[in-house]
Parts: C-alpha cells; structure tokens; sequence
C-alpha cells in the first residue's frame, strides 16, 4: 500500500486517499513512515557522508569522463513544488511563481548523488541557499574533508579540488563558476564552456529523478513529509544505479551545446578580499589548462563560438 502511495506514483495523497478508502491523514503517515525508514536504512550505505577517499574518486572520474581536473563535484538547486504551507507568507515563494522547497545536491561524473540539503525556502536563490547550507558553511569552515590541492595531471599546475556551479553561485577557492558573459575572450568562452560540460551532471541527475519520481513535479503535503520524500528519492536514486549502473544516461557530447547561459548573477557571499582573489586566480590557473595543448579538446572552439 505505501508502495502505491510513494514517491514514484506521482498522485497526491488525497486522490490515494479517496481511491483505498482511507483517511488523508492516515495515507501522509504511511507514506512519510515509509520514506523515513527508507532514508534510515539505504543512506549509510547509497548516500554516505563523504570523506576524503571518496572526494578523490570523484575526481578521478571526472578527469577520465569530463577532461576537467581536480573537480570533486557538480552543484545545483531545483526547486520541488509543493502545496502552500499555512501561515508562511511568501516564505516558500520562488521567483518562478510557485510555492517551493530546495534541494541543494552535489553530484558525481556518472550521476550519483554525493550531497543532499533539502531544507531551504523556496525564496531563496540557488546561491542563497547555497550559502545557508550545511554544505556550504561547511565548505567555507574548511571542514568537509577535501583533499589537498594537487598538480592537475600532466603537468606541474596546483589547483585546489573544487566544485563547479552555474553563475548562481559564489566564486570561491573550492566552488568555480563560469566567466561573467560580458566581454568574453576566447579563452574564457572554452573555459566556460568546459566548466559547464562537467556541471550539467547535477542537471542530468535532476531531470532524472523528475521523470523517474513524478512526486518531485508537485507534493501534496505539509513541509516536513515533503522533505522526508525527497531525502527517499535521493537515496533510491542512488540505490538503484548501485544495482543497475547502466540505468542512467549522463550527459553526452552530443548534447554538448546545450550547456545553460543563464543565471542569477546577484548572488553574494562575503568573504575576504584575499579570498576573492584567490578564486579568480584558481579560476585563471584553470582557464590556462582548458586552454593549452594539455588540457584542450578538438572541438571545445567550434562549441563555445556556437
């Protein structure tokens, strides 16, 4: 019955309700029972903490699929749309013009989930929440066991292990984002480009939980159980391509144009100075590989002039 009911069905609990004769209060304890147990038994297996041994793979697969070096993860936000929660005003108002919750992820080179945060205001933007979460104030503590900057390979550049982002998102020694498109050099078009090839993992792994979970399209319920849904699809997700690796196409080359271009730019995080240049000087030191005979591929001119 909470089978029927869960995450994957897409109908709301009342319609669920109504169909097994059941009270709406009733079916919203089983499904979001079901979703806990679910989270408490697959997460430390499907959806562990990462620690440092992990961090370096991701890296590694990266490189191999993605040709960007040092990169430990791709990070987004999607918002999951739900019905108005009583008494919150514009609180989970998105810009879209719905009512939200966030989930913040961080994902890896074939489409795993490494990172969930699933607990902010639809009104905040992707770098607002970003900086609210535990993943971001952790990153910027220094505290999420990333290894040590290293040479990217083949060469003797040092670069830290970052996170890639969209323009959302803060510039920061850990977290690369793309360029500004204002005046635009060629080198920072490729570098753009590149960055954006390897961040549409994140993307690719959203529109797969949307179109495998249709819940994430619309919850019908309060806040919290919305939440516990979502923690339990992220780690079926994982579950799944643990079991089936080849259930899961990630991004392709051939779709290699159609990298996003958009992006709220507003975003802030305050910082140092040095910390600030710092980044862009990570991000130059990047740029330079993405564009020298090391690190370019054959066709990354031809698809970043397109």
């Amino acid at each position: 019955m909470s089978i029927s009911f869960g995450p994957s069905t897409g109908n709301s609990f009342r319609s669920r309700a109504f169909s097994f004769r059941l009270g709406f209060r009733t079916v919203r304890c089983i499904v979001q029972k079901t979703c806990v147990l679910i989270w408490t038994l697959l997460q430390p297996q499907f959806l562990p903490k990462p620690d440092a041994e992990l961090w370096a793979k991701t890296a590694d697969g990266y490189f191999s699929k993605w040709d960007f070096p040092n990169c430990i993860g791709s990070i987004d936000g999607k918002h999951i749309p739900l019905t108005k929660p009583p008494n919150s005003g514009s609180l989970y108002y998105n810009y879209k013009g719905f009512f939200s919750i966030v989930l913040l992820a961080v994902a890896d080179a074939f489409g795993r989930l490494l990172v969930v945060d699933i607990s902010s205001y639809g009104s905040c933007s992707d770098g607002g929440t970003f900086s609210a979460s535990c993943l971001g104030k952790h990153l910027c503590e220094g505290i999420l066991d990333i290894p040590a900057a290293k040479k990217i390979p083949g060469t003797e550049l040092i670069t830290p292990q970052v996170f890639v982002a969209d323009e959302a998102f803060a510039l920061l020694p850990n977290l690369m984002k793309p360029f500004a498109r204002r005046q635009l050099t060629t080198q920072k078009r490729v570098f753009n480009y590149r960055l954006s090839r390897a961040r549409r993992q994140i993307e690719c792994t959203f529109g797969i939980l949307s179109n495998t979970w249709r819940i994430m399209k619309s919850i019908d319920t309060d806040v919290l159980p919305a939440i516990d849904s979502v923690k339990a699809i992220c780690v079926l997700h994982n579950f799944l391509l643990a079991k089936e690796p080849n259930r899961i196409q990630v991004a392709s080359d051939s779709d290699k144009d159609n990298w996003r271009t958009t992006g709220d730019t507003n975003a802030r995080f305050t910082g140092s100075r040095n910390s600030t240049q710092q980044s862009a000087t990570i991000r130059q030191t990047l740029c330079d590989y993405l564009n020298s005979p090391e690190g370019s591929l054959p066709w990354q001119l031809e698809a970043c002039m397109h």
